[in-house]
């Protein structure tokens, strides 16, 4: 589970970044950023009505959080990020989702290696 220090929670915080974030993705999901005055990053999930029910979107979101909590100490501080899940997320497995998660942070120059 993703700590909650760095979650997104408000609407107004995931509009914000849907209006002024780039966007980068992949066959499994985008990732929409930008950079923020905060120190530390704060990360959020979305998943839309095409991926399925709730209980499908509830397990997308699911495996996001787990599959970004390795990943947060690795992305450049002072950014703000929304994954989004895409159709075709919920066939995949953990490994999966997480070597795509890596691949658009790689993309989009966020990825820090320590």
């Amino acid at each position: 589970m993703l700590s909650k220090q760095y979650r997104l929670k408000k609407r107004k915080s995931f509009n914000y970044i849907y209006r002024r974030g780039r966007h980068v993705g992949c066959e499994l999901l985008t990732l929409v950023f930008v950079s923020a005055k905060m120190k530390n990053i704060k990360v959020g999930f979305s998943v839309s009505k095409k991926v399925g029910n709730s209980v499908v979107r509830h397990r997308a979101i699911r495996l996001m959080r787990a599959a970004a909590r390795p990943l947060v100490d690795r992305i450049a501080p002072n950014h703000s990020l929304v994954f989004v899940a895409k159709e075709g997320i919920e066939k995949k497995h953990l490994t999966e989702i997480q070597a795509a998660m890596v691949a658009v942070l790689q993309k989009a120059g966020l990825i820090c290696e320590k």
